[in-house]
């Protein structure tokens, strides 16, 4: 009897632990929920009936995002400057349709400093276009190390843990709410069309390079953005990002040059790629993006786990 009250107390408690480590929010499952706050979000953006262009001050010429789902059409992209209409011709965007989201998965590695470990890395990603959100679920298998990268509602988290317990790196502020939009931006070189999804504008500085300027919950970031004469993209540089240095944000020189391409979902986008720091005069690759697939337009989710 006594054997059998105390088996009864095991397995009861057992099945307490179980039920609370179901109930554990993990970083994954977190993803899983900002991708659905991000879907139910209102919208940031407004349509117009009508696509095209619009000529501004200063030689500018902004976007007018059309409604998702409408076909881009050679008119939509014919007055905005060489490089920019060069490079979204060569991109194939013209014949697809405007979307409200992408997802994709990224494999490369990644390293804090110059004499750091490379370590391997996993990002899933989904943005959200027309409510203008990025998140990103970041794993290190052989290191323990799990993430998310996100940017919704116009603020900006990069909350990294190891076994899903102790927080290694917590940072966010108003550096880093303007940081998550400048990646979020760059993030459009993944998926070209989702440019012509948001009021971009866009100014010429020579033939093969072009500003870009966007503006979203009262920050307004510029990049430059270089293009070979056929029109592919050869690298995305900004000056608007910070780079935490030993616990302090430090306005960073950050880059992005494309060292390939390949064609997913009808778009020609990189195939891999660097993540460059400058922050004190002196470049820093910090990460190598070794392999983008799975690109999916209109996604309504992260990209599923990569088998190994």
């Amino acid at each position: 009897m006594k054997f059998t009250i105390y088996a009864i107390v095991v397995i009861g408690a057992a099945i307490i632990a179980l039920l609370f480590l179901a109930g554990c929010t993990s970083l994954e499952k977190t993803a899983h929920t900002y991708v659905a706050a991000a879907q139910n979000a209102p919208p940031a953006i407004v349509q117009e009936n009508t696509a095209g262009t619009k000529v501004l001050a200063d030689g500018w010429i902004e976007t007018i995002p059309g409604k998702t789902g409408s076909i881009i059409k050679q008119e939509d992209i014919a007055s905005l400057p060489e490089p920019v209409r060069r490079y979204f011709e060569w991109s194939l965007v013209v014949g697809k349709k405007r979307i409200s989201s992408f997802s994709v998965i990224i494999e490369g590695r990644i390293r804090n400093s110059t004499d750091a470990e490379w370590m391997p890395l996993i990002m899933r990603q989904y943005n959200r276009i027309d409510r203008i959100a990025r998140i990103v679920y970041i794993e290190s298998a052989p290191k323990m190390m799990q993430g998310i990268d996100s940017y919704a509602e116009g603020t900006g988290r990069m909350h990294i843990k190891v076994a899903n317990l102790i927080t290694v790196a917590d940072s966010k502020g108003p550096e880093m709410d303007v940081s998550a939009l400048v990646t979020f931006m760059n993030d459009l070189v993944l998926c070209p069309v989702a440019y012509l999804s948001l009021p971009v504008r866009w100014k010429e500085i020579d033939g093969n390079r072009a500003e870009m300027e966007f503006t979203h919950n009262a920050h307004t970031i510029h990049a430059v953005l270089t293009f070979d004469d056929k029109g592919q993209l050869l690298n995305w540089q900004s000056d608007d990002r910070y780079a935490v240095v030993k616990g302090k944000n430090v306005q960073d020189h950050w880059s992005t040059p494309i060292e390939g391409t390949q064609e997913l979902a009808g778009l020609r986008v990189p195939s891999s790629g660097k993540g460059i720091h400058d922050y004190n005069g002196t470049p820093f690759t910090y990460i190598e993006l070794e392999r983008l697939h799975s690109l999916t337009l209109d996604a309504v989710a992260l990209p599923p786990r990569v088998q190994k």
